[in-house]
């Protein structure tokens, strides 16, 4: 007979609500108001307000790096006290929290869902004391606490198999070019684009190629952010293995005025 596993001890925190208002103080309040002896980390609280992508992306890249069993609670929730259904997933022996509004379909789609739960106990969640503009607080928050204290996921509602996944706008790839666009630019002012390194590789095939954007030809793949003057546009890999338009030292967002939806083409030479 297999034991039962521990409840979660870890908890992540992920937000698009800033620090300097209350609103991540409560939610963390009402997780250890009822789960006191759990650890609880902040991923990021300064994510693009309402924006569903870049925190899907954020998710895929951090919290599998976290151990199995950890707690993620993510809230980027624009449609909060809509239709959108409050979830629990469980990915890769780790369980999730939020709005089933996309935010954790990158995870899905990249590692498959284990199992997925609906939360809607109105026991535990009674409607009338949810507000109708803050879920992390009333609903998402305690979900999570209540996990952490040993309550089933099965216990907090009825279980799902269909988890949103977002539309991620796809690379084109042509015999002679790659087009692409920026999806999110970084805090440094770094354009992260939807070209994907391993699909360079194979459509380079080892040969030279230029990349155009914002009306500037760059000169292929730099190896790192110094091999270009300071100030000077560059590409290259992003740490999370995607085509990055950046400046050495400076902000490509600023110097070359990149947007969300930017063009970025990779030509072959030759």
């Amino acid at each position: 007979m297999n034991p039962k596993p521990a409840p979660p001890s870890l908890i992540t925190l992920t937000t698009d609500f800033g620090t300097r208002d209350a609103y991540v103080g409560s939610m963390k309040g009402v997780i250890l108001g009822i789960r006191r002896n759990v650890a609880i980390i902040d991923l990021s609280h300064d994510l693009p307000p309402h924006r569903i992508l870049p925190a899907a992306f954020l998710l895929r890249e951090v919290c599998p790096r976290f151990p199995e069993g950890t707690l993620h609670v993510a809230v980027i929730d624009p449609g909060v006290g809509g239709d959108r259904r409050p979830v629990i997933l469980e990915i890769r022996n780790r369980f999730y929290v939020g709005p089933d509004n996309g935010i954790f379909g990158l995870l899905v789609k990249t590692f498959g869902l284990e199992r997925g739960w609906r939360i809607d106990n109105a026991r535990l969640f009674p409607p009338a004391e949810r507000s109708r503009t803050f879920h992390g607080r009333d609903l998402f928050a305690p979900a999570a606490a209540h996990l952490a204290s040993g309550v089933a996921p099965a216990s907090l509602g009825p279980e799902i198999h269909d988890p949103l996944i977002p539309d991620v706008p796809v690379c084109t790839v042509l015999a002679d070019r790659l087009e692409g666009e920026v999806l999110w630019i970084d805090r440094f002012g770094n354009a992260l684009t939807n070209i994907e390194d391993s699909l360079v590789q194979q459509w380079a095939r080892g040969g030279s190629f230029r990349v155009r954007v914002a009306g500037r030809t760059l000169p292929g793949l730099s190896p790192h952010y110094g091999a270009v003057p300071i100030g000077d546009p560059l590409a290259i890999v992003s740490s999370f293995a995607t085509l990055e338009i950046a400046c050495n030292q400076d902000s490509a967002q600023r110097v070359l005025r990149l947007r969300e939806a930017t063009p970025v083409v990779l030509e072959r030479l030759g």
